[in-house]
Order: C-alpha cells, then sequence, then structure tokens
C-alpha cells in the first residue's frame, strides 16, 4: 500500500506541475490503463466452433493447429517486425549472398519481411502446426519442423545468419547447448541475433489488450500489470505472465472459455526459463560469441526488451 500510495502521490505531483495540454493527455493515459486493466480488446477471428471438452496444455503441444490458427491475432504486430527487421539488416549487413535461418519461425512473419527484401531466409520452428500454419499463409517460403536443441539438425558452417526472436530463448532450458549449436550452424563471421528482456520490467501485456499500442502502461501503473484479456468472436482469452526470480523460472498461463456460458474449454501454460540478462550473454560468451552490439525496442513500443548482437569470429 505504501509503494502505491507513494506513486499516487508522485503521479499527483507530476500533473500539478504539467500544462494544460500535458494535463490532458494525462488524464487520457491514465484513462487508457484503466481499459487495460478492466475491458478486454474484442477481435473478430472466424470458424470457431463452440467446444465443450476441457483441453489442458503445455511444452510443445501448446502449439497445435486451433493455437497457430489465432497466434498472430495475440501476439502479431507489424511495427515490432519492421523495426526489428530493418534493424537486423542495419546491424548485420547481409547481402543477397547470405543466408539466414529464423529459429522458432512462428507463423512465418519475420522470414516473410526479409524475403521481401529479396534476401535468402527460411523457418524452423518444433510445432509442424507453426510451420502448416507458415506455409498457408507463405506458400513461396521455406519452413521446416526441427527441434533445435538437436546437434545435427542442420550441417555445419551452413548460415551467415541465424535469428532467435520473440522470446524463443526462454524456451530452452540448455542455453549452452543452443548456443553451441548456433555457433557450429554458423559460417566464420556469421551473426547470431537474440531477443533478450529485463526480466522484471519488461511489459507482459499482448499487443491487443493494449491500448496504448505504443505506449507501455507500465510506466503509469503503481503496480506492475501481468494480465491480458482479448474478447474474440465466439470465445474469451485471458493471460498472465508469472515470474519467479529465485529459479529464474516463469509462467505465462492462458485461458480460453466459452463467449456464452464462460465456461473454461482450455488452458495452458508455457513454461519460461529466464536467466538475466548477464546470464545469457555470459553463456553465449563462453560459446565463443562476440557480443558486438544491442538493438533497442523502446523506439517501437517495447521498453526493456533488446536485440544482441552476436558473431561467431572470422
Amino acid at each position: 500500500m505504501k509503494s502505491i500510495s507513494k506513486s499516487i502521490s508522485s503521479m499527483s505531483q507530476m500533473y500539478n506541475k504539467s500544462s494544460n495540454w500535458a494535463k490532458v493527455m494525462i488524464i487520457v493515459v491514465v484513462l487508457l490503463i484503466v481499459i487495460t486493466l478492466f475491458k478486454s480488446t474484442t477481435i473478430k477471428k472466424e470458424g470457431y466452433e463452440q467446444r465443450d471438452k476441457f483441453e489442458f496444455k503445455t511444452g510443445p503441444e501448446i502449439y497445435d493447429d486451433f493455437y497457430a490458427s489465432i497466434y498472430d491475432h495475440l501476439v502479431y504486430n507489424n511495427i515490432l517486425d519492421d523495426y526489428a527487421v530493418g534493424a537486423i539488416i542495419n546491424k548485420t549487413t547481409p547481402t543477397n549472398h547470405s543466408i539466414i535461418l529464423d529459429i522458432g519461425s512462428g507463423t512465418g512473419n519475420i522470414v516473410a519481411a526479409l524475403s521481401d527484401k529479396g534476401l535468402n531466409a527460411e523457418g524452423v520452428d518444433i510445432s509442424q502446426s507453426m510451420v502448416k500454419q507458415a506455409k498457408e499463409n507463405y506458400p513461396n517460403y521455406d519452413f521446416k519442423q526441427g527441434d533445435v536443441r538437436n546437434a545435427m539438425l542442420f550441417n555445419s558452417g551452413s548460415f551467415t545468419h541465424i535469428l532467435c526472436m520473440y522470446f524463443t530463448i526462454y524456451y530452452i532450458q540448455d542455453k549452452a547447448q543452443f548456443f553451441s549449436n548456433c555457433f557450429n550452424w554458423l559460417m566464420p563471421g556469421g551473426h547470431l541475433v537474440v531477443h533478450i528482456v529485463d526480466r522484471d520490467q519488461f511489459d507482459p501485456i499482448i499487443p491487443p489488450a493494449n491500448p496504448l499500442i505504443t505506449l507501455s502502461p507500465q510506466r503509469y501503473a503503481p503496480k506492475r500489470v501481468t494480465h491480458s484479456k482479448v474478447t474474440f468472436d465466439d470465445f474469451k482469452y485471458a493471460a498472465d505472465f508469472q515470474l519467479n526470480n529465485q529459479n529464474n523460472t516463469a509462467k505465462f498461463v492462458e485461458k480460453f472459455s466459452n463467449k456464452e456460458s464462460g465456461k473454461t474449454f482450455r488452458k495452458q501454460e508455457h513454461e519460461m526459463f529466464m536467466e538475466s540478462e548477464d546470464d545469457i550473454l555470459t553463456m553465449a560468451q563462453n560459446t565463443g560469441f562476440i557480443v558486438m552490439g544491442k538493438v533497442e525496442l523502446i523506439k517501437c513500443g517495447y521498453e526493456y526488451q533488446y536485440l544482441y548482437v552476436l558473431q561467431k569470429p572470422e
């Protein structure tokens, strides 16, 4: 309660010192935060049938046909993808001779964005359903099913660039093995780009549940907001991010309920292995990677989220 009172007092002082225009903007932001906390966003999604049977899923089984079909509605943000792809190209200067692998390629958006710029890109994902969805979205591009924990998945020196985007690194428990595999798959001088977040500060609200779009409500909320709510045509979605710093893990819990009955028909728990930024980078460096740069994603609305550019020595 003390911290909340302190936050409110601080915001009150800032409000009183602001110009009239700034006061209007503060009121708008506060109202949008209230909307974020108490109102869900509605999304049209056709082809859904009411479900009565309850399902509980964890691990790779989460990414089945149902989840693959709604995945982009939940997490896709073209502003983020455009900015990230631009930053990757700027920092690593790929050419039409480069060979780029996107690990955890999902529904294929990053591969498509790179390919549309004339680059040679392919995707790999552990989920066959996600690969199928990617091929439906982008039939002219290359996607394959595979587990990147398997060192034999690709030949040594196959790629000039490897990307590991959108929290994919946190689904891998043995990160030392992951970095070793990537190091082996890269050509000398090749780049590995990894999405890493400040686990204590980043905004876990999914894009459609955040009416502020490119502004994080965490800046103005007295306590970190960890839950998201989205309403589809026929069902409701709710999610919550639960961090456990003591054992470097987190859970992202999602629930789906029938819109009419309110009955939950599906619950899934994403288990995430969330070491600190420094610990993850140390594992990469111990493998032999050189940290070449860091791209802050705050400019596209993703505060405390970064793309680290690593390089295999020549």
